[in-house]
């Protein structure tokens, strides 16, 4: 069972409850949401809209989500050839230690 938790994003206070979040981790990812609207507030000063404000940090972490998505799948690609690789040359090896005339 999940606890409901009070957070404060802006000047907006939510109570929100969220699967497989500990309280602690709740409100840490909300001090960061605060502090990307902060942000986004600040390099928008000419968007008084709290609901436009709220889709470009929405935005924010889409793109930085969709960045790291990228960097963890390239990682993971390299990863993956890299074991074909070493499985590969330890298959070799062991071919090459087997004499089949024994």
């Amino acid at each position: 069972m999940n606890d409901k938790v009070e957070v404060q994003i802006g000047t907006r206070r939510l109570i929100v409850e969220m699967e497989g979040w500990m309280p602690i981790e709740i409100n840490a990812l909300a001090q960061e949401v605060s502090e990307r609207v902060i942000e986004m507030q600040r390099h928008n000063s000419n968007v008084a809209d709290t609901s436009k404000i709220a889709l470009l940090v929405a935005l924010s972490f889409a793109a930085e989500l969709n960045r790291e998505r990228s960097a963890h799948n390239t990682t993971r690609r390299i990863l993956e050839n890299k074991a074909e690789s070493l499985s590969q040359s330890l298959r070799e090896s062991l071919q090459a230690g087997v004499d089949p005339k024994k």
